[in-house]
């Protein structure tokens, strides 16, 4: 028998008739209310799924068109290279660069910030239109509440996930400054509208000046960006300067990258020293280190996370371990000055500068017995004695952990005049519960005046459990010399123990290479005593003057006793290079960095590529994908492979993807919008309720995870929280501003002057009081940013800075959220009432 609740007519409820749904009222409306609910419930997240899907193809689009580039030519200097000649005769000399077609400020507040919002601006046209031209409470409550959701909650976000004592300002602040402004100016404005100008009704005028607000916000924030306000002569002196600097443009490096990397990787190689016995490790903190360097758009963030969040392909580094040690430590990742030049033939050398105080670690790395107590750590100062000086140091979690493995400390080291050395001590836990080799890490920073950091600013302290022989096996899988280099250094390590006196034997054996004519053989037994949890095995290379093929021989261990037993990494192959041939290793660490940085192109040239990465998952590096990348390729394949017929996004200059994407979303949108009215009605939430919660929360999600992977991977905060004014400031003046007038305008030339059709009346009472409590929640978090920036207790930054600063920050911004979902709600309700 069916549930009397349940025969609820939606399109009674809906004034309009629904758009789309239900597509089977009179069945439907048979069913158990609360079944139907959860229905509607699981439908809509999966809806959402899919708008956040096709959201990214559209800010693929977006990426592609804005960052186009062309090319100019600036006079530099003559032709004969006499810049100090005057004549009329002299030829002028240019360098041709590539400056990017679209302004960033321009492209953030208008494609960008569309492709950002696009579905609650579309929520709010098409609710009104479906609903015969009747103003909804759906579209105006998801616009202000995804406002409020961005700003209060993603800001809080972003303030908490810098790393502790790391900060992020906004280097744009002009622009800032600007869209802040009209992200509090909108919704006062749309206030005066509702409330005080002609109370309860749009007139067409207002609709109209409500557009015309887009372009004025385009318009000042463009002349933000250029200090149109500085005089002439200084902007036109500042203009070749920043149009090269933004020349740059994302798929302007990335084409570079492709075509010739070999002199970029060749940089950041040599001048780190990266350990290069692994090349496609070295790749990857290649790839870590030009992305780093790389300003990126607010889409490509966008694309990325929304990639990672739906089983796609990710960045190639984000989930290696090594990698990310190497990229937030990178002393840990440097071959020590002999190990360097053994590797390059070359004898060792010392920078014997003596201006000025140098201070690192005396080791990259140590190890202690968990039952040690403490561990000493050597802090050395070199170049300028004669002075004092000072740095600060901290702890910091590896896999060990302070409080369980050993205690946190930070503090300020003191260098007396003539001193060379102080000790870090810290203290270890010992329990009775074995565990493996755990490690955390200590970072030498801030240096006082006159002093720099050297090398080794960051050391990592393994803590060894003392109740096992351990287990035995190489350090690496794979190692790399130059046949001049004379000897092959391989290091054998013992791992989660090292109790007693144990032995094990290594043998080489010929693959490519021959013993006795390109290295000697070896057999030997390798003692470890007890504690000793480390040892270097050493293999003769033989140099000769004929050019070889890269000679490959491996080493194998073979053998444990007392107990202990062979891990893993039992072998490792040792590869020789001919001295001649070390730029093919660089070739070759391009050519997989080039491979790495075609994963992270936006936007696909072509159908098969789209269908390829529909049907793949994690990019089609299964190896490297985890239980969750199935779990979201497969809740989320069919959408992927719909979308993939969308037009690629290199068709057409990214315009027709644009376009179709965004009839697309619109689809996609009006289900959400038809859904969600729904399920407020079969569970008696009002749609005002509905709008500023569900549909609020599950449009902006995706501009969550973008603003995290940005403010974590960005040097300035303008990626993370940038674009957030200027977007809830776009929402209203499209969102609102362009069904306001199509409305207005429809009803003027519908109706007579005099017949109550005519009047475009806004019945939602709850929208003033929403307006108005996000105008008070913005104002105040915009203050705390501004307090942040010129605080010195908060970093002198938006985000990050001292931990217990940027927890109370970021929990003033949550409580704000929270106040305004919860007064907001009981207002629609009439339970509280304020007028």
């Amino acid at each position: 028998m069916a549930d009397p609740a349940s025969n609820i007519s939606y399109v009674d409820h809906y004034k309009g008739g629904a758009m789309i749904l239900p597509l089977f009222e009179a069945s439907e409306s048979q069913w158990n209310r609360y079944g139907r609910a959860v229905a509607y419930l699981i439908g809509l997240c999966y809806m959402f799924l899919g708008v956040n899907i096709i959201a990214d193809v559209f800010m693929a689009s977006i990426e592609v068109i804005t960052s186009k580039t062309k090319k100019i030519k600036i006079a530099t200097a003559n032709a004969n290279g006499d810049n100090g000649d005057d004549s009329p005769n002299s030829a002028p000399h240019f360098d041709t660069i590539e400056v990017k077609i679209w302004n960033d400020t321009v492209s953030n507040l208008t494609l960008m910030a569309l492709g950002s919002s696009a579905p609650e601006i579309l929520l709010s046209i098409i609710e009104i239109v479906g609903n015969n031209f009747e103003p909804g409470e759906l579209g105006p409550g998801t616009i202000v509440g995804s406002a409020s959701f961005n700003l209060l909650v993603i800001t809080a976000i972003c303030i908490y996930v810098i790393p502790d004592d790391e900060s992020r300002r906004i280097k744009e602040i002009n622009v800032f400054a600007c869209t802040s402004f009209f992200a509090v100016f909108a919704y006062i404005w749309l206030y005066l509208v509702i409330e005080v100008i002609t109370p309860g009704v749009i007139e067409i005028w207002e609709g109209i000046v409500t557009f015309l607000f887009f372009p004025l916000i385009v318009l000042l924030a463009f002349a933000a960006d250029k200090n149109f306000w500085r005089k002439q002569m200084e902007m036109e002196g500042d203009w070749n300067q920043m149009q090269v600097q933004a020349g740059f443009a994302l798929g302007d490096v990335f084409s570079k990258q492709k075509t010739g990397s070999e002199e970029d990787v060749r940089h950041i190689i040599e001048m780190g020293k990266k350990q290069l016995k692994d090349p496609k490790e070295a790749a990857d903190i290649a790839t870590a280190e030009m992305l780093r360097r790389t300003h990126h758009s607010r889409a490509w963030y966008r694309v990325i996370a929304g990639r990672a969040n739906k089983g796609g392909s990710k960045v190639p580094f984000y989930n290696k371990p090594k990698v990310r040690e190497a990229m937030l430590m990178p002393m840990l990742m440097m071959v020590p000055d002999e190990d360097q030049a053994a590797l390059e033939g070359k004898e060792p050398s010392r920078n014997g500068d003596m201006t000025v105080a140098r201070v690192e670690f005396s080791a990259a790395a140590y190890s202690c017995m968990e039952n040690e107590g403490t561990i000493k750590l050597g802090v050395v100062r070199t170049g300028n004695l004669a002075c004092k000086t000072s740095v600060n140091f901290e702890t910091s979690d590896g896999t060990a952990n302070a409080g369980e493995d050993y205690v946190a400390k930070a503090g300020v080291i003191e260098f007396e005049e003539g001193e060379c050395i102080k000790c870090i001590e810290i203290e270890i836990i010992d329990d009775d519960v074995w565990e493996e080799t755990e490690t955390f890490f200590v970072r030498l920073f801030n240096p006082s005046r006159g002093t720099e950091m050297d090398k080794i600013c960051v050391t990592q302290v393994s803590i060894i459990n003392d109740d096992e022989p351990g287990i035995l096996q190489f350090q690496k899988p794979s190692y790399l010399y130059k046949e001049s280099a004379g000897m092959a250094e391989l290091v054998i390590e013992r791992n989660d123990g090292c109790d007693g006196r144990v032995t094990v034997r290594f043998k080489t054996k010929d693959i490519t290479a021959i013993a006795g004519k390109d290295y000697e053989a070896r057999d030997e037994e390798v003692e470890f005593t007890h504690g000793e949890v480390t040892k270097t095995i050493q293999i003769p290379l033989h140099d000769d003057d004929v050019f070889n093929e890269d000679k490959i021989f491996e080493v194998m261990l073979s053998d444990p006793t007392a107990g202990s037993t062979l891990g893993k990494i039992k072998c490792t192959i040792v590869t020789i290079l001919n001295d001649d041939d070390y730029q093919t290793l660089i070739t070759r660490v391009a050519n997989l960095t080039s491979v790495n940085l075609d994963k992270l192109v936006i936007g696909k040239e072509s159908w098969k590529q789209q269908f390829t990465e529909a049907l793949s998952v994690n990019g089609g590096n299964v190896d490297e994908a985890e239980a969750l990348d199935f779990v979201l390729h497969f809740l989320t394949f069919g959408w992927k492979v719909l979308f993939a017929c969308v037009p690629p996004a290199h068709i057409a200059g990214g315009w027709l993807c644009f376009c179709v994407s965004l009839g697309v979303i619109a689809i996609v949108t009006a289900i959400i919008g038809d859904m969600a009215s729904i399920l407020g009605l079969l569970l008696g939430i009002k749609d005002s309720v509905t709008a500023i919660t569900l549909v609020a929360l599950g449009t902006s999600l995706p501009d969550t995870f973008a603003s995290k992977v940005a403010a974590t991977n960005e040097d300035t905060a303008d990626a993370a929280i940038g674009n957030i004014t200027g977007s809830n400031s776009v929402n209203v003046f499209l969102g609102l501003g362009i069904p306001w007038v199509i409305a207005t305008l429809y009803k003027h030339y519908s109706y007579a002057s005099n017949d109550k059709r005519s009047k475009f009346i806004v019945e939602d009472k709850s929208l003033p009081f929403t307006i108005a409590l996000y105008s008070i929640a913005a104002i105040s978090t915009l203050l705390l940013l501004t307090w942040r920036r010129y605080s010195t207790q908060a970093g002198k930054a938006e985000l990050g800075g001292n931990p217990f600063v940027k927890k109370v920050s970021a929990g003033f911004c949550v409580s704000f959220w929270l106040i305004y979902i919860v007064c907001a709600s009981l207002y629609a309700y009439q339970i509280i009432d304020f007028s």
